[in-house]
């Protein structure tokens, strides 16, 4: 009797130190799974990946996971100092934000979400963006005693290039058997064969010359792109049975028969990305990054992005306004290139208004001083 309590308790021991062994992501998704910690609140994998998406929609290239998770640490610790100052942001601040963001980019909410879904980002994250924003500013604000003009959020964000839903549209081939040039049994012998021959190859462009009666003869048959209200019935159905370079069946129409060749159908639009325009520095490397965007003299723009030699360029994408980098020039020299400032180009505004760069200046070097302050003080865990 003895010996199987102990048997019991000595598998129990095993199984209970086993089960410790176990990598907690076994019991849980691994999207939900923690990460950090940091003071007593967590970072799971999934904001960290809702963050990375966000950050590679705002800066139009992609970003290291590493940079990321400095960059939610940041945001979390941000967020447990504006809860202990009991900052809040009230629905009409939030929504007053993000009113202006869709003015400034000439979009909708619908279709906001919509780009944020197609990069697999929940609506809320970019919600939590322009609060964390807003409440950061309002900690400033009360922290140096004085009010600092928010960095407008539009600028911020350069839209990549998006597919915007528009009204389908078609361009056909079309070849026109006329009952009047050819009576009507003729004419359905020759839509019936042509049919046969140019799904097997045969060359569309010489029927067409040899066959069609249709004005568009003279477009080597070629019809749109046209919108599909602007299309019968029928010939909605039919091009919508087509795959691509597929010839329909012929079918009647007033005065004859005709077969329609697919070239292409076009549901959605690309939009234009917005032209950027930044303000930059690159000093040497053991420059004082606070003061990199601090002397007029120093400051390279306001100029197009495209216009930024490549090398420079390449850097400036992966930047926030504030941010900086250190790189090697052509002559082998340290050099370090800090982001100003990246705004939409505007025609009527090219002129910067300085005062307001430099009151946002201020604010990131105070942004940056406080951060650095948090940061002693708060303990983050890697799990």
């Amino acid at each position: 009797m003895i010996e199987i309590v102990r048997y019991i308790k000595t598998k129990v021991c095993i199984s209970l130190t086993l089960l410790m062994l176990v990598p907690g992501y076994v019991f849980c998704k691994s999207d939900f799974s923690v990460v950090y910690q940091v003071d007593d609140q967590v970072i799971t994998n999934y904001d960290i990946d809702q963050v990375r998406k966000l950050r590679n929609l705002l800066n139009g290239s992609s970003i290291d996971r590493s940079e990321v998770e400095k960059i939610v640490i940041s945001n979390k610790i941000k967020e447990i100092y504006a809860d202990r100052l009991k900052i809040v942001v009230s629905n009409a601040e939030l929504n007053l934000q993000i009113d202006d963001f869709l003015k400034a980019n000439k979009i909708t909410n619908k279709e906001l979400t919509s780009i944020l879904r197609s990069k697999g980002i929940d609506i809320k994250t970019f919600y939590n963006f322009v609060e964390e924003n807003i409440s950061w500013q309002k900690i400033l604000d009360l922290r140096f005693g004085y009010k600092i003009n928010n960095l407008a959020i539009k600028d911020l964000m350069p839209l990549t290039s998006t597919p915007k839903k528009i009204e389908k549209e078609y361009e056909f081939f079309e070849i026109f058997i006329s009952n009047e040039r050819w009576d009507p049994q003729k004419a359905n012998l020759i839509a019936n064969r042509l049919e046969i021959e140019l799904n097997k190859g045969a060359d569309f462009e010489k029927a067409v010359e040899k066959f069609s009666s249709a004005t568009s003869k003279t477009n080597k048959g070629k019809v749109g792109p046209i919108k599909k209200s602007s299309l019968s019935t029928q010939f909605r159905n039919v091009l919508d049975g087509l795959k691509k370079n597929e010839v329909s069946k012929p079918f009647k129409v007033n005065g004859g028969l005709i077969l329609l060749k697919l070239y292409r159908t076009r549901s959605y639009q690309t939009i234009k990305i917005p032209k950027l325009s930044v303000t930059f520095s690159v000093l040497s490397e053991s420059s004082d990054n606070n003061s990199s965007c601090s002397d007029e003299k120093e400051i390279r723009g306001p100029v197009l992005l495209s216009k930024v030699e490549k090398n420079i360029r390449d850097i400036l994408t992966k930047l926030m306004p504030g941010e900086s980098y250190k790189f090697t020039d052509n002559n082998g020299l340290a050099r370090l290139v800090t982001l100003c400032e990246s705004f939409v180009s505007d025609k009527q505004s090219k002129a910067l208004n300085f005062e307001n760069i430099k009151k946002n200046e201020e604010a990131q070097r105070l942004s940056n001083a406080l951060m650095l302050e948090l940061r002693r003080n708060t303990t983050v865990v890697k799990k």
